[in-house]
């Protein structure tokens, strides 16, 4: 699960005890993003505060609910999906917007591997990031769309030029985004499980061990796949068991990736066979 830290206690409070209220809100944050962007078309800052509102609205409730339903009626679960790629779809046009607006050769760069990188800085790194995320839940929620999956190896692209700047930004997010692109990316190495695990182990070092976050990005991208079902349990009872009050700044990210574990623990005989 790509998704990375929130700074906002109040919002973790909500989202353990007033669950709609937290979505309401996240709702709104989001539609006032677009509202600005619509007054600000070509406006770097506001592309990417749209980028990034849309993406953690998307990921963090409408993917998990489409999860939990798609598993107990198909039908409404992918009419969730849906709904979900078209946040992350929207997204994905407001991060390639502020990035083509910032750097008039990034539109190259992204398709052709051969385009010349542009001079990102450290100030590029959210925008990299966040729309990276926007295209991998674009993807992930395409639920296999020719026409999106082609479009996987602009995630890499995106996070290795953030990593070359600033490799534990925002306490690790980028690192704990590489472990699941590292497991699904066409250029996949062999050995792909050791690089996931080793972007895991500097992930829980960026946040000094605080962020459920890459716990449940291992259990997920890799322990699943490998249909390791010890590995699975022990992440996610270490997740389970993190201070959630120790790092304030990660309250309402580890709120949702606590959720996130315990589901994933609650169904756990649907994922090992």
């Amino acid at each position: 699960m790509m998704f990375a830290g929130l700074a906002c206690s109040p919002g973790s409070y909500l989202l353990k005890h007033k669950p709609e209220l937290a979505k309401t809100s996240f709702q709104y944050f989001a539609m006032k993003s677009e509202e600005k962007i619509a007054k600000s078309p070509n406006d770097p800052t506001r592309l990417l505060a749209g980028c990034e509102t849309l993406t953690k609205f998307a990921f963090g409730f409408i993917m998990e609910d489409a999860d939990r339903m798609a598993m107990v009626d198909y039908s409404a679960g992918k009419v969730l999906y849906q709904n979900a790629h078209s946040t992350f779809s929207k997204a994905v046009i407001y991060g390639d917007r502020a990035m083509t607006i910032k750097y008039p050769t990034y539109a190259k760069w992204l398709i052709d591997k051969d385009g010349k990188t542009p001079p990102f800085n450290k100030a590029d790194v959210p925008y990299l990031f966040w729309t990276a995320g926007a295209y991998g839940g674009a993807i992930k929620s395409s639920k296999g769309n020719p026409e999106w999956i082609i479009k996987l190896p602009r995630i890499g692209l995106l996070l290795e030029a953030a990593l070359q700047i600033e490799p534990t930004w925002n306490k690790g997010s980028i690192n704990s985004a590489m472990i699941s692109y590292t497991m699904i990316r066409h250029d996949a190495p062999l050995n792909r499980e050791e690089v996931a695990r080793k972007y895991f182990k500097m992930a829980i070092d960026a946040s000094h061990d605080l962020d459920l976050g890459p716990y449940v990005t291992l259990a997920e991208s890799v322990a699943i796949p490998t249909q390791n079902r010890n590995e699975f349990t022990n992440l996610l009872y270490k997740a389970l068991n993190i201070d959630m009050k120790a790092d304030p700044d990660l309250a309402l990210t580890n709120q949702i990736n606590r959720n996130r574990a315990q589901w994933l623990m609650d169904n756990i005989d649907e994922f090992f066979f």
